[in-house]
């Protein structure tokens, strides 16, 4: 029996890492915004500089997830900010973040 290697698509996140992308996303969304807050030197001005590239990322791929993969990233993020009181303030500005 012969085996057939399917090569994966590695520009394309799969489903199950599509979650982990985003994840991975909202922490570097938070932790510019936290650098931004503490911070006014030259890694603020990176932090602000790659805000809206990592918005953009995050919207791009969340509205890529399934239905399930949205449930399920949505529960990690409601963990996060009942866990992490920083979250709270830095899920708000992505919220009210334009589409």
């Amino acid at each position: 029996m012969t085996s057939m290697r399917t090569e994966t698509n590695t520009a394309t996140p799969q489903p199950a890492g599509r979650v982990a992308q985003a994840l991975e996303i909202y922490r570097s969304i938070a932790a510019c915004n936290e650098c931004m807050a503490h911070s006014n030197d030259a890694h603020a001005l990176a932090a602000a500089l790659m805000l809206p590239c990592y918005q953009a990322g995050f919207r791009r791929i969340v509205r890529a997830l399934t239905p399930a993969e949205a449930n399920a990233l949505e529960s990690v993020l409601r963990r996060i900010r009942h866990t992490e009181p920083a979250f709270q303030e830095r899920a708000s500005s992505m919220e009210t973040a334009p589409p």
